[in-house]
């Protein structure tokens, strides 16, 4: 076989990005169900503690934002000179999150565009390092979200295991649509 042109792996790769985006927003869905709440919305009981603010430039986020929904409040608000309204500040947040979502997805396929087979475990170590790059460290030191001991043990484990359903995902779509090529 032929190795892929670089467009196709980012197309493959922006397609598995969509893909895991989509799965991820099952998992979030099926742990919920599981749970009974949303697990995202915990926070740690007890008081203060020194990492729960960690940002370089201040909180850019309000209490009630999401990461997704605070990156797109701030962008509407430098283009717009205003607050966007609440529908259009969830239309914002989604849109961050698939375009986050797809365009990583991008970079994975034209990383490893001439991987053979499922690459599971490739795709398990990129949505980990999503997940500890982005949730873990540069949302919370750009002020997008809360510190690390803002939240509970248990919603780091969900965070981490929903980016894992989307590296897995993104890479069985990826390689799957580059073998088919």
């Amino acid at each position: 076989m032929a190795q892929p042109k670089a467009w196709q792996g980012l197309l493959f790769g922006a397609l598995g990005g969509a893909a895991g985006t989509l799965a991820m927003r099952y998992y979030w869905q099926a742990a919920s169900a599981l749970l009974g709440h949303d697990p995202r919305q915990d926070t740690s009981p007890g008081p203060p503690h020194t990492l729960d603010d960690i940002a370089l430039v201040g909180q850019q986020h309000r209490d009630d934002e999401t990461t997704t929904a605070a990156m797109g409040r701030i962008a509407y608000q430098a283009v717009m000179d205003s607050a966007p309204t609440p529908e259009v500040k969830q239309v914002l947040s989604y849109g961050v999150h698939w375009g986050y979502g797809i365009g990583q997805g991008a970079l994975y396929g034209l990383l490893r565009r001439q991987e053979h087979g499922a690459d599971l475990a490739g795709g398990a170590l990129f949505g980990a390092l999503l997940w500890l790059l982005g949730d873990e460290l540069v949302g919370p030191l750009l002020g997008l979200e809360q510190g690390p001991t803002s939240y509970p043990l248990e919603q780091h484990g969900h965070r981490l295991m929903a980016h894992l359903v989307y590296g897995i995902t993104a890479a069985l779509t990826t390689q799957t649509l580059g073998q088919l090529a």
